[in-house]
């Protein structure tokens, strides 16, 4: 802690993901199976700096890190089958950074953003991967956005408009003994919140918009599997909501 105000810190985590059993009869007795598989783990590295400014007025939070997967859980085919199993193959490393921002300009309004990248990425070849290919699912960059602003009306009355945006790029699902359909797009999307209310003591009565824009990219494209069609994701919502504290 340079002051009370300000701080820095260093993180060292570990996480894992649970190990499973594969089905031994998929090859036909005639290939070995192995009949169950390892968890995978993942060590991340954290240096990141933490900042109360002005009289708390301004939050600042960042922070850089390095992630280090390993024994990742991947799929391929049971030799001779078209049945999938999962081995312990893959290896996955990258950097990334984090950044937050909240500002209090005046007791009524509350603003902030966020920023996250990173580039993790596969450094061994699996069944379903090369290296180079990114992981499943994962943004290389996302922003957001956000104004909260809550006026007193009257003396008992208090006005509610937040408005929040979110923005993450595109991604991908990547299945290379899938030779049809290797790589499958997952597009990026931009949502957009809107609630404009009031609130009377603890209730809280508020008009929503979620997906204002009715952004339509869906969460995969299809077909993928089993999966006949696009998996949407759910449409413009507008309604609403009301809420009380005890």
């Amino acid at each position: 802690a340079f002051t009370p105000d300000s701080m820095v810190f260093v993180n060292v985590a570990k996480g894992f993901r649970s190990g499973g059993f594969n089905t031994t009869s998929a090859g036909g007795g005639v290939f070995e199976i192995p009949p169950s598989y390892q968890p995978d783990e993942i060590w991340t590295y954290e240096l990141g700096t933490k900042h109360q400014l002005f009289g708390n007025k301004l939050i600042i939070d960042a922070s850089l890190y390095r992630s280090e997967w390993s024994k990742v859980q991947s799929y391929t085919f049971a030799p001779g089958s078209a049945i999938q199993i999962v081995t312990n193959a893959g290896e996955v490393s990258g950097w990334g950074v984090d950044l937050s921002l909240t500002g209090r300009p005046t007791r009524a309004l509350t603003v902030s953003a966020t920023f996250g990248w990173n580039n993790l990425e596969f450094d061994k070849a699996t069944g379903d991967k090369l290296p180079g290919d990114p992981i499943d699912g994962a943004v290389r960059e996302s922003w957001s956005a956000s104004i909260d602003y809550r006026p007193p009306l009257t003396d008992s009355i208090t006005g509610i408009f937040r408005i929040d945006y979110q923005h993450a790029g595109k991604g991908q699902l990547t299945l290379r003994n899938f030779p049809t359909t290797p790589i499958i797009p997952r597009p990026g999307r931009d949502l957009v919140n809107l609630r404009v209310g009031a609130a009377v003591g603890p209730v809280e009565v508020a008009l929503f918009a979620n997906n204002l824009f009715d952004e339509n990219a869906p969460n995969i494209v299809g077909p993928f599997g089993v999966i006949a069609e696009n998996v949407e994701q759910r449409p413009r919502v507008i309604g609403i909501s009301a809420s009380t504290r005890f």
